[in-house]
């Protein structure tokens, strides 16, 4: 199915918040940009992508960058995930024409799988800050990030040294609209969670506060919800229509001393558009309004000449693109 507004808006900003380094490798190889610092995609078509990226010295430019297979030919997406393949096969293209190898490549670098018993609603865990994800009470060799990835065999576990409550706080890079939540555990061994009580918008919340505070819902968990492929938790969504933190209270669970959650997901839509093409960073300029990246100040007394910092007119491979803009 071809691609969707949403599911470009969702793309565009799991590439700009979780993969920089490929956005970085991207600027360098397809616009020959040896000196980068940051970049971001601007927008997206069936055809190519508009990349924006800034240097050491906060000069920035744009330029469209073509979608090209292994050969260097010209290829077009019409789904979401001929797009994710696309932009993973020219990530290991510009990776090793870099001879800047990427840490690690995934298979799709981004999600934007839309659920099918939430109607409207899009997987939202690739749009969580991992640097702010946190959890109070985690055994730390079952970190709270297993519950995220999706990866079977790895779940979230209390300290069994404690008890079995956890308090997870959730940020996402943009604000999103929340529509549900997908819980996993086990009911048979009683280590499952039972109750647990949803915050937003708290920067910081302890055990106490979370158990005297009136929460924003307070979800209480069936078998038939918590079994895998189970049913996503409705949320009061209007509740829910700006979020950037989440803070889930793990109130208690079947019985257990432990509690394990085997598969966390968030279940949404961002909660709002922005253009990015029409909006045009300046000086001392947040250049995403949404995901910022500071843009630092530059000396506006320098000659025109001075202010250009790449050492060509980009190309993008065998094609011949309108020269980037320069600002200043």
């Amino acid at each position: 199915m071809p691609l969707s507004d949403d599911e470009r808006q969702l793309l565009i900003g799991t590439m700009n918040g979780r993969y920089k380094d490929v956005l970085l490798i991207y600027a360098k190889h397809f616009c020959s940009a040896a000196d980068v610092t940051t970049a971001q995609i601007v927008e997206l078509s069936q055809a190519n992508f508009l990349l924006r990226y800034w240097n050491a010295e906060s000069r920035w430019a744009e330029q469209r960058v073509e979608y090209q297979d292994e050969a260097g030919a010209s290829v077009t997406a019409d789904t979401v995930a001929e797009l994710q393949r696309i932009f993973v096969e020219m990530a290991r293209i510009a990776s090793a024409a870099a001879g800047d190898p990427l840490a690690a490549l995934p298979e799709v670098l981004v999600s934007s799988q839309a659920s099918d018993q939430v109607p409207g609603a899009y997987l939202l865990n690739d749009l969580i800050d991992v640097n702010s994800l946190e959890c109070l009470n985690q055994d730390d060799a079952h970190p709270v990030a297993n519950a995220m990835s999706r990866q079977g065999g790895l779940a979230l576990q209390s300290d069994q040294d404690v008890d079995s409550q956890l308090l997870i706080k959730v940020g996402f890079q943009q604000p999103v609209k929340l529509k549900a939540i997908t819980v996993q555990g086990s009911t048979e061994d009683e280590t499952a969670p039972q109750v647990i009580k949803v915050f937003q918008g708290h920067a910081s919340l302890g055990f106490q506060e979370a158990e005297d505070q009136e929460p924003s819902q307070v979800l209480e968990l069936s078998e038939k919800q918590l079994c895998e492929g189970g049913e996503p938790v409705m949320l009061r969504f209007v509740k829910f229509q700006n979020v950037t933190t989440l803070q889930l209270f793990v109130e208690s669970n079947f019985g257990a001393d432990v509690t394990r959650i085997e598969t966390l997901l968030f279940w949404g839509s961002l909660a709002e558009r922005v253009d990015m093409k029409a909006w045009k960073p300046t000086v001392d300029a947040m250049s995403n309004p949404v995901a910022p990246i500071m843009e630092p100040a530059r000396d506006e007394r320098r000659p025109e000449a001075e202010l250009v910092w790449w050492h060509e007119a980009a190309t993008v491979r065998s094609k011949a693109p309108a020269a980037p803009k320069v600002t200043g």
